[in-house]
């Protein structure tokens, strides 16, 4: 295993237990914006698009 390995793991792990996608490329140190965290990691959350859809959905019929 190589620290590139690690740092994926890490960063996975977070993501996938809904760890803000902020902090996660916070963390990551070498990830200069979060655009690379989440070009990265975002099939990691598919359903976050739909959660916040309904979120939105819900908040409008109320």
């Amino acid at each position: 295993m190589v620290l590139y390995s690690f740092r994926h793991f890490f960063a996975s792990n977070c993501l996938t237990h809904n760890t803000p996608f902020t902090d996660v490329a916070e963390w990551m140190g070498g990830h200069k914006n979060i655009d690379v965290t989440f070009k990265t990691y975002r099939h990691l959350m598919p359903g976050s698009l739909s959660t916040a859809a309904a979120v939105l959905n819900y908040q409008l019929t109320a």
